[in-house]
C-alpha cells in the first residue's frame, strides 16, 4: 500500500458522522433515500392503525366524514374525541379491555418516537412527512403540531443539545405538556368512571407510551451510533412497533371487539336514536323539503303544524322513513358481524342491539303532549322474532337471555301459543335470578386487568326484566278464559301501549269479549293510559275497589300509587303502596311496590 493511500485509510477512519447525511458516498445516499420511503410507509401505516382503532376505517381520508373530523379536531371545547385519552375510551374502553393499556401505548409511543429519531438522524425537514401523517392519517393534528416542536428541540440549534440522549429527552417535553393537557379534557366516559383503578388504568397508558417512545429513542440511537450512523438503524425497529401492537390486538383483543364496540356506539343504548329527541331535529328536513316543492302553497308554520299531527297520529310515511331506515341499518350491521364473528363473545350482545332497535317504537302519546319523540321498546315485533330466538338458541346464562324469553313470550301470545309463551317464562324467572346473583358476584370478584362482562355495556335492567316477566306470567296463569279460550288474551297481546288508539282498542275487547275474564285487567290499562294525573288516579281508584279476587287489584293499587307520586303527594302513595305489600304480598306487583317504598323511605329521610 502507498503512502498516500495509507492516509486516506486513516482519514476515512478517523472522519466523524453526525447524521446519515453525513455519508456521501452514493451507494449510502441511494440506501438513505429507500430506506426513508420504507420508513414513511410503515409510519403512515402505524397512523392508520391508529385511526383504525377509533373508528374501524383504515384509510382515514376514504372515510365520508374526514373533513368534518379534521376540522372538528380544532374546535376548543371541554370535551374531545380527538385526545390520546379519548383514544383509551372510545370505542374499545381501556376499563372494559385493559390488554388494550399495551396496544394503545405502543402505538402512541411509534407516533411520538420516530419523527423525533428521524429528526436527529435524517435532520428536521425530513421529519415533517412523519409530523403530516400522523395529523392527516392518524387525524390527530394538535398532536402532529407537538411533534413539529419536539423534532426542532431534538435536531436544530440552538434547542439541541450535544448529546443525542438528552436532546431526545428534552424533546418529550411538549409532548409530555400536551398529554397532560389533553388528560385534563373532561369527557362523558371520564365522568362514569366510579373505580380509582379505572383513572390509574388511563393513566397508565399515557405513561407506558412515553417510557416506551423513550425506550425506543434510546434503541434507536444506540443502534446508529454502533452502526457509525449508516442508513438503516429506523427501519428493522418501526417494523417491530408496527407488528407488535397488531399481534397483541389480534390475539389478545380481537377484531370483534372493535367492530362490536362501534356497532354498540351506533345502535347501542347510548345512540342518538335510543334517547328521547326533539321531534324538530326529525321534522326539519322533511319540512324544507316540502317548503322547496314548487307546488306547495302553504306557509312553513302550516306545513309545520300538518307534519306534527300526521306524525303524531302515525300516519305519515315520509316523516317516519328516518326511523325505518336506522332500523334496516342496524338490523344490517348486526347481521354482518355475526356473520363476520360468528364465535365472538359478543354475538349474543349484538343480537340483542338488533332485536332492541326492531322492537323500538315512537312514544306518541309523549309526542303529542311534549313534542318530544321518546322510544319504548317493551311491545316486540315480529321482525325481531329471529334475533331473540338466536339468543335464546346461544345465550344462555346470559341478562339477553332473559330479555329474549320476555320478548319471545309477548309474541307468542299474540300468536296463540300462551303454553309455549308460560313456559318460556318461567324458564326466564329461573335463569334470570341465577344470572342476576351471578352478575353481582362477577362484579366483585373481576381483577384489575380482567375484561367485563359483553353485556356489560348494554345497561339491561335485568332485575326490572324478571318482574315484568313475572307480572306477565300471573296475567297469562290467572285469565285463560273458560269460554272464550285464549282469544281475549291474544288480542289484548296485539295492541301497542303509548298509542293515541290504545284505550279504544281495549274497550272494543271488552264489548266483544262481555264478562270475560280478562275484562278487570282491560278496565286496569285503559285507566293507566290516561294523561291526566287526576283523572288517572280517579279511574285507578275505581279499579281498586274491585273484588281482592281480581287479579288487577294489585296492579291498580301500584299504579295508584305512582299516580300519586307524580301529583307530589308521597302519603297518599305510600297507604298505596303499604296495601299492595299487606294485601298482595304473593303478587308479582310486590317486586316493584318494594322499589317504590325504599325510595319514598329515602325521600322522607332526606326530608327530615
Amino acid at each position: 500500500m502507498s503512502a498516500d493511500a495509507a492516509m486516506n485509510s486513516v482519514g476515512r477512519s478517523e472522519e466523524t458522522y453526525v447524521d446519515v447525511w453525513s455519508r456521501t458516498e452514493r451507494k449510502y445516499r441511494r440506501r438513505a433515500l429507500v430506506l426513508m420511503a420504507i420508513n414513511i410507509v410503515l409510519f403512515g401505516g402505524i397512523c392508520c392503525v391508529a385511526y383504525w382503532l377509533r373508528t374501524g376505517v383504515v384509510f382515514a381520508p376514504a372515510s365520508g366524514e374526514y373533513w368534518s373530523q379534521l376540522v372538528a379536531t380544532f374546535h376548543i371545547s371541554s370535551q374531545t374525541e380527538h385526545t390520546p385519552l379519548a383514544l383509551g375510551l372510545d370505542p374499545i374502553s381501556i376499563v372494559d379491555v385493559p390488554m388494550m393499556i399495551v396496544v394503545l401505548g405502543l402505538v402512541l409511543a411509534a407516533l411520538v418516537s420516530i419523527p423525533i429519531v428521524v429528526s436527529i438522524l435524517y435532520r428536521f425537514w425530513w421529519s415533517i412527512p412523519f409530523s403530516v401523517s400522523v395529523g392527516f392519517l392518524g387525524v390527530m393534528p394538535w398532536l402532529a403540531i407537538t411533534l413539529v416542536a419536539s423534532c426542532l428541540i431534538a435536531s436544530v440549534k440552538p434547542f439541541r443539545v450535544r448529546s443525542r440522549y438528552a436532546s431526545a429527552l428534552m424533546s418529550l417535553v411538549p409532548i409530555v405538556v400536551y398529554m397532560f393537557m389533553a388528560s385534563r379534557q373532561v369527557s362523558g366516559a371520564v365522568e362514569k368512571l366510579a373505580n380509582p383503578s379505572d383513572f390509574v388504568k388511563l393513566q397508565a397508558m399515557l405513561s407506558l407510551s412515553l417510557i416506551a417512545a423513550a425506550v425506543v429513542m434510546g434503541i434507536v440511537l444506540t443502534i446508529a451510533r454502533l452502526v457509525n450512523y449508516r442508513p438503516g438503524a429506523i427501519a428493522p425497529l418501526m417494523a417491530i412497533l408496527f407488528v407488535s401492537p397488531a399481534i397483541i390486538f389480534e390475539f389478545q383483543v380481537g377484531r370483534d371487539e372493535l367492530h362490536y364496540r362501534l356497532l354498540e356506539r351506533n345502535y347501542g343504548p347510548g345512540s342518538q336514536y335510543m334517547v328521547s329527541r326533539d321531534i324538530q331535529s326529525i321534522l326539519d328536513p322533511v319540512i324544507e323539503s316540502r317548503m322547496a316543492d314548487p307546488e306547495n302553497k302553504r306557509s312553513f308554520s302550516a306545513v309545520r303544524d300538518q307534519l306534527t299531527l300526521r306524525v303524531a297520529l302515525a300516519m305519515d310515511p315520509e316523516a317516519s322513513r328516518e326511523w325505518v331506515a336506522y332500523q334496516d341499518k342496524a338490523a344490517l350491521a348486526v347481521n354482518r358481524f355475526v356473520h363476520l364473528f360468528p364465535d365472538s363473545r359478543y354475538a349474543t350482545a349484538a343480537l340483542y342491539i338488533k332485536g332492541r332497535a326492531l322492537d323500538m317504537r315512537p312514544d306518541f302519546t309523549a309526542l303529542e303532549k311534549e313534542g318530544r319523540l321518546v322510544f319504548f321498546d317493551d311491545f316486540p315485533n315480529e321482525r325481531s322474532r329471529l334475533a331473540w330466538e338466536m339468543i335464546e338458541a346461544n345465550g344462555r346464562e346470559t341478562p339477553q337471555w332473559v330479555v329474549a324469553g320476555l320478548h319471545l313470550a309477548r309474541l307468542d301470545v299474540r300468536a296463540g301459543e300462551v303454553d309455549r309463551a308460560i313456559s318460556r317464562l318461567r324458564r326466564g324467572i329461573a335463569l334470570g335470578q341465577s344470572v342476576l346473583s351471578s352478575e353481582g358476584l362477577s362484579r366483585e370478584d373481576r381483577p384489575l386487568m380482567g375484561r367485563k362482562l359483553p353485556e356489560a355495556s348494554l345497561e339491561i335492567p335485568i332485575a326490572r326484566k324478571i318482574l315484568e316477566s313475572r307480572i306477565f306470567l300471573e296475567l297469562l296463569e290467572r285469565n285463560r278464559d273458560p269460554i272464550y279460550g285464549d282469544v281475549p288474551l291474544r288480542e289484548f297481546a296485539g295492541f301497542a301501549p303509548r298509542t293515541l288508539q290504545y284505550a279504544r282498542h281495549l274497550e272494543g275487547v271488552i264489548e266483544r269479549y262481555p264478562n270475560c275474564q280478562l275484562a278487570d285487567n282491560l278496565r286496569l290499562e285503559m285507566a293507566r293510559s290516561i294523561d291526566d294525573a287526576e283523572q288517572r288516579s280517579v279511574a285507578l281508584g275505581q279499579c281498586t275497589l274491585a273484588s281482592p279476587a281480581e287479579d288487577s287489584v294489585a296492579g291498580a293499587l301500584y299504579s295508584l300509587g305512582e299516580t300519586y307520586r307524580e301529583r307530589g303527594e308521597p302519603v297518599a302513595a305510600a297507604r298505596a303502596f303499604e296495601r299492595v305489600v299487606t294485601e298482595f304480598s304473593e303478587s308479582a306487583w310486590r317486586g316493584l311496590t318494594d322499589a317504590r317504598v325504599r325510595e319514598l323511605d329515602r325521600t322522607g329521610s332526606e326530608a327530615d
